[in-house]
Formats: structure tokens, C-alpha cells, sequence
């Protein structure tokens, strides 16, 4: 797939109110149900491939984590974190268990140990990435709210 902001026609620093009424948009032009009567299956299909495309953009970036983590992954981040799946994107949206029946395959995230191959940080310093992760889990921020 590509990037989700080219995706909805919509630039990188897009609010959650622009990010909707681009979805939106792209949801009246090129819904399933909207080509259903059309004789093109070819047409057809391309408008739900696109609507797919413009499914998942919305998905993660109508998200403020899922968008975090989006946005450092097109940065093209050197964290320790790596993506095993082959189809990277366009499968996220079955890892977050969303879809329309299309994308069962997900990935899993491993971390890398340090000083491999491809770890990208050097010893000492900060896994922006990880820290991320690990302070906007649903357990750290419970946690903070009861600590005085």
C-alpha cells in the first residue's frame, strides 16, 4: 500500500476533524455499495481496493498511538523494533483486528538484541520507539493516575 496521508489527500500535520472529512469523502466516492450496480467489475473492484486503502488510513490515523507509531515508521525510525511481516502496512489492519474479511495475516513484533544487525542504536542510547510503547500501555498510564 502507500502512505496513508497520500491515501485520504490529506497533509502530515492533518487534524482529527480534516483526517475524518477526508475519509469521509473518499468513503462517498468509492464505496462498494456505491458501484454495486455498475456492469465494470473491474471498476468495481478498484473502487474497493481504494475504499480498503482509505478504510485502513483512517484506521490508524484517527488513532493518536496508532498514528504515533505510523508516523515514526515513515520516518523510516532506526529503532530495534522490526516488522516481521512480508506485507508490511497492508496487513495492520488484521493485527488491530479490524477489516472487512480481506488481510487475516498480521506480523508479530520481536525485538532485536542489542548490537545485532540492523539494531540501528548504539550502546547508551534511547529507544525512542520503545519508550513510546512502553509509557502509553494501558497498564503503565493506570499505574501513573494512582501514584502521588
Amino acid at each position: 500500500m502507500g502512505d496513508h496521508y497520500q491515501t485520504l489527500g490529506i497533509r502530515r500535520d492533518a487534524t482529527k476533524a480534516e483526517i475524518k472529512a477526508a475519509f469521509r469523502r473518499s468513503a462517498l466516492r468509492d464505496h462498494p455499495d456505491r458501484h454495486a450496480g455498475s456492469t465494470d467489475a473491474a471498476a468495481r473492484a478498484d473502487a474497493t481496493r481504494r475504499f480498503r486503502q482509505a478504510s485502513d488510513a483512517y484506521h490508524v490515523l484517527s488513532n493518536d498511538r496508532r498514528r504515533a507509531e505510523y508516523d515514526l515508521r515513515l520516518r523510516g525510525s532506526t529503532s530495534s523494533y522490526a516488522r516481521t511481516s512480508s506485507s508490511g502496512w497492508a496487513s495492520s489492519s488484521a493485527s488491530y483486528g479490524y477489516g472487512h474479511g480481506y488481510g487475516h495475516g498480521g506480523g508479530s513484533w520481536r525485538r532485536t538484541p542489542p548490537g545485532a544487525a540492523g539494531a540501528g542504536a548504539s550502546v547508551g542510547s534511547i529507544d525512542w520507539e520503545f519508550l513510546l510503547k512502553a509509557v502509553t500501555r494501558r497498564g503503565f498510564l493506570i499505574n501513573l493516575g494512582f501514584a502521588r
